[in-house]
């Protein structure tokens, strides 16, 4: 069901393409969109800029009716979304996820305080392959200043530039979320003769077009998710052997440990590949697992004991999620304890996998 602010100007009774073919016909080029679109509204609708992008029946305006609350959405088939729209709190949507072909804004993203959230909400809501339109206020164009507060609007909380603008999405969304389809520096009609402290003429904005991908079924690899063998460990009071280190519990404490090595900052699981041989109905003593940073800084680890211990060691893998620091300077080891006899027999250490699970909680 379509929102009352599509207007009276869009005939539900015609079909999409109809409206674009009247606009592109110029039947609809008077129509009274918001400021800083109508600036380059004629150029976007004549080289198909908006029914590439914002083509579906399915369309979001956020930050619609300006200054003034007279103007309509962008395209005849758009909901117009404001502070008044039943449901919406001026962050989130009341829209399914993945229920829009496209969210449009222009010139609003600068006067929401929690520009993350917002955008993240705007993103939910796309469909795969769905478009999310941004044009923002150029610092270099529109601000002239090097930072807030803004001499032209008072109520911007952000300054952008093309590259603070893509840092933001990048650090916003995963790899490979989203392709970037359009960006560019709209300067149509701008005077550069006039004075940073005079009122800029013409447009002066950035505009970004992301599209939603679907997820692909590999991950990047952040130069440590693999799976790392035992030449890579250290043994002591054990053997080793060509396809694993062992210990048969002839001294307490550390016995296995390594590889010493840089680790990116984010989210991981590090599975420690094990085999128990001989008997093994209960654990007498503990045999620990750690991950740990700079040579003893224990990040995470996990005890095995008693009856349950020797069923998780049995499984032959050993699961421990941790978080890697944000230092470059940190170099990270696994490491295996035990203490007095766990059981009558030796353990076995095959190796190790370490698998990146995104951002740091």
């Amino acid at each position: 069901m379509r929102s009352v602010t599509q207007f009276a100007c869009s005939n539900v009774s015609r079909s999409y393409n109809d409206d674009f073919e009247s606009l592109r016909g110029g039947k609809l080029l008077d129509r009274p969109v918001g400021l800083e679109t109508r600036k380059s509204y004629y150029s976007k609708v004549q080289s198909g800029f908006f029914e590439r992008y914002l083509g579906g029946e399915a369309i979001l305006e956020i930050g619609f009716a300006g200054h003034n609350g007279d103007t309509v959405p962008v395209v005849p088939q758009a909901i117009g979304i404001e502070r008044n729209f039943p449901g919406y709190d001026g962050i989130r949507l009341p829209f399914p996820e993945y229920s829009q072909d496209a969210v449009y804004s222009s010139h609003c993203l600068e006067h929401i305080r929690d520009r993350e959230t917002a955008l993240r909400e705007w993103f939910r809501v796309l469909k795969v392959g769905g478009y999310l339109v941004l044009a923002v206020p150029h610092q270099h164009l529109f601000e002239r200043r090097e930072q807030l507060p803004s001499r032209w609007n008072i109520d911007h909380k952000h300054f952008y530039t093309p590259s603070s603008l893509l840092a933001l999405v990048e650090n916003l969304f995963e790899p490979n979320a989203y392709r970037i389809r359009h960006m560019c520096d709209n300067d149509a009609g701008f005077d550069y003769s006039v004075l940073p402290s005079e009122g800029g003429t013409g447009c002066f904005e950035i505009e970004l077009v992301l599209q939603k991908m679907p997820p692909p079924r590999w991950e990047l690899d952040d130069g440590a998710s693999r799976r790392y063998g035992t030449e890579v460990f250290h043994v002591r009071n054990g053997r080793t052997e060509k396809w694993w280190l062992s210990n048969t519990f002839e001294s307490e404490g550390c016995w296995m440990w390594g590889p010493y090595m840089p680790i990116k900052a984010g989210r991981y699981a590090a599975t420690f590949f094990v085999e128990p041989v001989g008997v093994l109905n209960t654990l007498d003593s503990h045999i620990s697992f750690d991950v740990t940073a700079n040579y003893g800084h224990v990040l995470a680890d996990k005890t095995m004991e008693g009856a349950q211990g020797a069923e998780e060691l049995k499984k032959g893998s050993i699961r421990i999620e941790f978080d890697a620091l944000a230092d470059e300077d940190m170099l990270y080891e696994f490491r295996i304890f035990s203490s007095g006899r766990p059981f009558n027999g030796e353990l076995r250490f095959h190796g190790l996998e370490l698998k990146g699970l995104g951002k740091r909680c």
